[in-house]
């Protein structure tokens, strides 16, 4: 007769399956790990591409306020009016009087649908100019949506 244990034995089938289960499991997490991992490095190229497409454009903005100074001291020297400012003036700068004074803007085109745009203010007895208004826009739509303050109000 056969003596039979109480006890269960558990064989190699059972260890092998949670083995496979364990190890699907971690294929399946590291697949999330990657993805996750690819989809950040992306993200994180298009930031540092935006971002460094707005330091050009703000770069070029700099530089045509450069621009701008150089004609309104040369205006200055010749008590120049609105017209003379028109026609001196770097491309893309539009001016208009207005009750403060002799105002100034032009904008600066990104890589990215965006734009640096910037409003000056020539006040009388001022030496030079006053930054209003320096922010980002979104080109494809109207100025006066979809901005970020860089300075000013």
């Amino acid at each position: 007769m056969k003596r039979q244990d109480s006890q269960q034995r558990v064989g190699v089938g059972v260890s092998s399956v949670l083995m496979i289960l364990v190890v699907l499991a971690m294929t399946a997490l590291s697949l999330l790990a990657f993805g996750s991992a690819r989809s950040n490095e992306s993200m994180t190229r298009r930031n540092a591409e935006i971002g460094s497409s707005y330091y050009v454009a703000a770069d070029q903005a700099q530089r045509k306020l450069a621009e701008v100074d150089a004609v309104l001291l040369a205006g200055k020297a010749e008590e120049a009016d609105l017209n003379w400012y028109e026609t001196n003036s770097p491309e893309g700068v539009s001016w208009e009087e207005t009750d403060d004074g002799l105002s100034f803007t032009f904008s600066v085109e990104t890589e990215y649908s965006q734009a640096v745009f910037v409003r000056g203010l020539v006040t009388e007895g001022a030496q030079r100019y006053c930054i209003i208004e320096h922010r980002v826009v979104d080109s494809r739509n109207d100025m006066e949506n979809d901005y970020l303050v860089l300075m000013g109000d």
